[in-house]
């Protein structure tokens, strides 16, 4: 664990080195990239774990609906990874769930053992309400086409918790 990591909500300065975050972190397969610009639309979602003022995590917990969110574009610096960084940045958005009136999270991952241990479960993507699935989809296309169909037909899990807040 590195003690002065510092976790906080993402604010327009941050937009540069989250995005220099997720393309480190490019060939991980559970992970979308964004643009800047998709960033900035959704940089309320985000929040970001910063050393000596650079980013080096981020995640995202994005509502689809006043019951219904979605965690998601967790990632680390490769030279952060495996000192805790990830594991705050997840419990900082499960607090942040907590205080909201969403009864279910879910996240789309191919490491259902990492997110396991925070108590997600795996479930069917087809219990997903389709405005939820449409816009998952939308999200691929917006993907190199490399990865197009990997992410629709790869070994993602869709994995969900229930909001112990409520």
């Amino acid at each position: 664990m590195i003690p002065d990591i510092i976790i906080r909500p993402a604010c327009e300065e941050d937009v540069k080195g989250l995005r220099v975050v997720l393309v480190a972190n490019r060939d991980d397969p559970s992970l979308f990239l964004r643009s800047e610009q998709n960033l900035r639309r959704c940089l309320g979602d985000f929040v970001v774990a910063k050393d000596a003022g650079q980013v080096v995590g981020c995640a995202a917990l994005h509502a689809y609906s006043p019951s219904l969110a979605e965690l998601l574009s967790v990632a680390v610096l490769p030279e952060y990874q495996g000192k805790g960084v990830g594991a705050r940045l997840v419990q900082e958005c499960l607090e942040r769930a907590k205080a909201q009136p969403f009864s279910w999270l879910f996240l789309a991952t191919r490491k259902v053992t990492y997110f396991a241990r925070f108590g997600f479960q795996p479930f069917s993507r087809w219990q997903l309400p389709s405005l939820v699935l449409l816009k998952k989809l939308g999200q691929v296309f917006h993907q190199r086409p490399g990865r197009w169909l990997p992410a629709l037909f790869g070994r993602h899990t869709i994995m969900r918790l229930q909001n112990r807040g409520h």
